[in-house]
C-alpha cells in the first residue's frame, strides 16, 4: 500500500500497487465505540432517533441500522457480589408484563445485579436472590419495602441474614391509613406518634419510640375491639386504625436495624429514587419502543450506573 493524497475530510488515501484499488483505513473497534457512544448518548436523553440522526448526520434508517446490535445484545451483571448489605426494590417496564428487580450498593450507590419478572412474587424474588448468592452475595442485611414475596425469598435464600424495613414506606403507608385528620381521639394520639418514627436516630430515641406505641396499644386496645354488625355478619369497626396498629406492630422488629449498625441505611431510597426513579424517566422520555427495547434499555442504563457512569456521559 502507499500513500495516495488525502480525501476531502483529510484522511490519508491508500493506493494497492497490485490491484489499484484506493481507500482509506477503518478501524472497526473505532467504529462501534462511536456507535456505542452515540447510542447511550440517544438513551439517556430525551431526543428521537430523528433528532440523534441528524446530529449524526446520516439517515434514520442508518441510525435504526446502527443501533439495531445494542437492542439484540443488551449487558448483564457479571462478577462476584461482595456488598455486606443491599438495597433490593422492584420498578415496572411494561405494564401487566414485566418487572425489573434491582439490587444496589448502598456503599456505591450502584447496582450489582438486576433480572426480569412477569410481576413481583416470591417465586421471581427467590431466583433473582438465588443468582446473586451464586455470584457470592451474602449480606448481613437486605434492605427493603416489606413486600411479603421479597420478604419470604430472603428468608429462604438467606436465612441468617437480616432485614431492614425502608422507614420512609412504612411512615408513608400508615399516613395514608389515618389520613391528615383523623375522626377519633386514638387516631388522633397515634398519628403524633407514626410522624416520630422519621425522627429516630440513636438507641434511646428508639426504645422512647417503641414505648410509646405500645403504651398507645394498651391505651386504646379495647377501643380497636369495638365491632359493628349487619345484615352480613360482622366487621371491626376500626378497621383503617387496626391496620395501622398491625403495620407498626409487624415492622417494629425490623424497622430499627440501622440504629445499631450505622452501614445499613433506614430506606430503600438508595433504589427506589437513586436508580428505579430514572429509569421510570427514561421509559417516559422512549415511550413508544417495543417490549424488547424497553428491557434493554434497562439493561443498559444500569449497565453504566455500575460502572460509575451514567448514559449522559458515557465515552
Amino acid at each position: 500500500m502507499n500513500g495516495w493524497g488525502r480525501t476531502a475530510a483529510g484522511k490519508q488515501r491508500w493506493r494497492c500497487g497490485r490491484c489499484l484499488k484506493s481507500g482509506i483505513r477503518r478501524r472497526a473497534d473505532n467504529r462501534r465505540r462511536s456507535r456505542r457512544a452515540l447510542f447511550l448518548s440517544w438513551v439517556g436523553g430525551k431526543g428521537t432517533v430523528v433528532d440523534a440522526a441528524g446530529g449524526a448526520g446520516v439517515s434514520e434508517r442508518t441510525l435504526r441500522r446502527w443501533f439495531s446490535p445494542f437492542w439484540k445484545r443488551p449487558p448483564h451483571p457479571t462478577g462476584r457480589v461482595r456488598s455486606r448489605v443491599l438495597v433490593v426494590d422492584a420498578v415496572t417496564v411494561v405494564r401487566r408484563e414485566a418487572v425489573a428487580l434491582v439490587a444496589g450498593d448502598p456503599g456505591t450507590s450502584g447496582p450489582v445485579g438486576w433480572a426480569f419478572a412477569a410481576r413481583e412474587c416470591r417465586g421471581a424474588w427467590s431466583g433473582f436472590l438465588s443468582g446473586l448468592k451464586r455470584r457470592g452475595a451474602n449480606p448481613a442485611c437486605v434492605v427493603s419495602d416489606g413486600q411479603k414475596g421479597l420478604l419470604k425469598a430472603v428468608r429462604e435464600v438467606w436465612p441468617n441474614t437480616l432485614t431492614q424495613r425502608c422507614v420512609v414506606h412504612v411512615h408513608r403507608q400508615a399516613m395514608a391509613w389515618l389520613t391528615r385528620n383523623p375522626k377519633t381521639d386514638a387516631g388522633l394520639r397515634l398519628r403524633p406518634v407514626v410522624s416520630a418514627l422519621l425522627l429516630v436516630v440513636t438507641s434511646a430515641e428508639r426504645d422512647a419510640w417503641l414505648d410509646s406505641f405500645r403504651s398507645w396499644e394498651r391505651e386504646h386496645g379495647d377501643f380497636l375491639k369495638e365491632r359493628t354488625s349487619g345484615e352480613s355478619g360482622w366487621w371491626y369497626t376500626h378497621r383503617r386504625l387496626r391496620a395501622v396498629r398491625s403495620l407498626l406492630r409487624n415492622a417494629s422488629p425490623n424497622l430499627f436495624r440501622y440504629v445499631d449498625d450505622p452501614s445499613v441505611p433506614r430506606t430503600s431510597n438508595h433504589v427506589e429514587g437513586g436508580l428505579n426513579s430514572r429509569i421510570k424517566e427514561l421509559l417516559r422520555s422512549h415511550r413508544g419502543i417495543t417490549k424488547r427495547q424497553r428491557l434493554a434499555l434497562v439493561c443498559w442504563h444500569l449497565h453504566c450506573r455500575r460502572r460509575g457512569k451514567t448514559t449522559r456521559n458515557v465515552r
